[in-house]
């Protein structure tokens, strides 16, 4: 049975019901899109109408910019809780939105109370490209619409869990609704002063998680392939953002070391959220050369921001760089396109960072990723 499309529903009470695993609580991009969607439930819908439950998220944690909090209902890791109220909560809603594969448990067991219950999945990257179990599969095949935040993704699932076509449908991630743009592009004199940087030195920056499990970012390959670089006398600071795990961190240290780039590059930790902006403005170029990554917030918003961008061509990349529009797209194992990539941006007098800001904005601004919602929610999805 293939998912049908939906019709256009009025403001009824219990409408769609939307589980999370985290929103508030960590600071990943798929937290990131939990928070922008429960926000554009609150665009299209009354209070009435939805509800959003979270598995792990602490009512402390809850940024109420984003969501009533009479309408968000954290249980703070209390898993037979969140599974037995979902459950039957899920038995009164007309629609159950899964913010990722692991509640896929709850639908299934609602689906066997109300087997014509419409369930959505947002899929985002790896958890979704490799091998499943086979109810899982089976029951994405049968009974699901899935929701990809990258057309990578789609094809991934496609390909690798025969899923038909019409049943999996794009929406890709988009900037915050509270994201505050530059109008003026210049770099923050007091960042400069902080990690005593030469004015006139180009700046590269690396934002992701430093983890000894997760070595598909591409800042390794970045380091090699700058080595080579300042071999050829080109002239850089490079900074690399994101908590790091002990072992990884020591990996990436001797990693600098053989490179000979201790003067070069800085570990500068973890960023919290209103230290962005400024950081994407210090850097000349954005850099991630990733093999795995779902689609990439990070990217748009360095692109907001004036950045030139450099990223992987072999994942979700490709969704938020508008294929080159807004950035290169190398091959992430080859150092030598990541040479010739940050040489190319490095040299480049014709940047516009208005333009590409406004290229950005057109097409992951809040309101189009609003409209795309709705056009899903409501039917426009053939």
């Amino acid at each position: 049975m293939l998912f049908t499309k939906f019709i256009t529903v009025p403001n009824k009470p219990n409408h769609i019901l939307f589980l999370n695993l985290y929103a508030f609580s960590l600071t990943g991009g798929v937290e990131k899109v939990s928070r922008k969607f429960m926000y554009a439930l609150s665009q299209l819908f009354n209070t009435q109408a939805w509800q959003s439950y979270s598995m792990y998220d602490k009512i402390a944690d809850t940024d109420i910019r984003f969501i009533d909090q009479k309408q968000y209902l954290p249980f703070a890791g209390a898993k037979i809780k969140f599974t037995v109220t979902s459950f039957l909560k899920g038995l009164q809603t007309d629609v159950l939105i899964l913010s990722h594969i692991n509640l896929l448990p709850i639908a299934k067991l609602i689906s066997l109370v109300k087997p014509k219950q419409k369930i959505i999945l947002f899929a985002h990257g790896i958890e979704v490209w490799g091998k499943l179990s086979g109810w899982k599969t089976k029951f994405l095949q049968q009974k699901v619409q899935t929701w990809a935040v990258s057309s990578y993704t789609r094809n991934q699932m496609i390909l690798q869990h025969q899923i038909a076509p019409q049943q999996i449908h794009v929406l890709n991630n988009c900037l915050s609704p509270f994201l505050e743009l530059p109008t003026i592009f210049e770099k923050p004199q007091g960042l400069i002063e902080k990690y005593q940087l030469h004015k006139n030195t180009p700046i590269l920056f690396t934002l992701n998680r430093l983890s000894a499990s997760e070595k598909y970012k591409g800042y390794d390959t970045v380091i090699s392939a700058l080595g080579k670089l300042k071999k050829a006398n080109q002239s850089f600071t490079y900074l690399l953002a994101g908590k790091a795990d002990e072992l990884e961190k020591q990996r990436i240290v001797q990693l600098v070391k053989e490179n000979d780039l201790i003067e070069e590059v800085k570990l500068i930790g973890y960023l919290a959220e209103e230290e962005l902006s400024a950081h994407f403005l210090l850097a000349d170029s954005f850099i991630m050369p990733s093999r795995g990554e779902g689609f990439g917030i990070v990217f748009i918003e360095a692109a907001a921001h004036g950045c030139q961008v450099i990223g992987g061509n072999a994942d979700g990349s490709t969704d938020a760089l508008l294929n080159g529009q807004l950035g290169q797209l190398v091959n992430p194992s080859s150092e030598e396109e990541i040479i010739k990539a940050i040489q190319k941006a490095l040299n480049n007098k014709a940047h516009q960072p208005k333009a590409q800001q406004e290229l950005t904005v057109k097409h992951f601004g809040f309101d189009r990723y609003v409209a795309k919602v709705r056009e899903l929610i409501n039917g426009g999805i053939g």
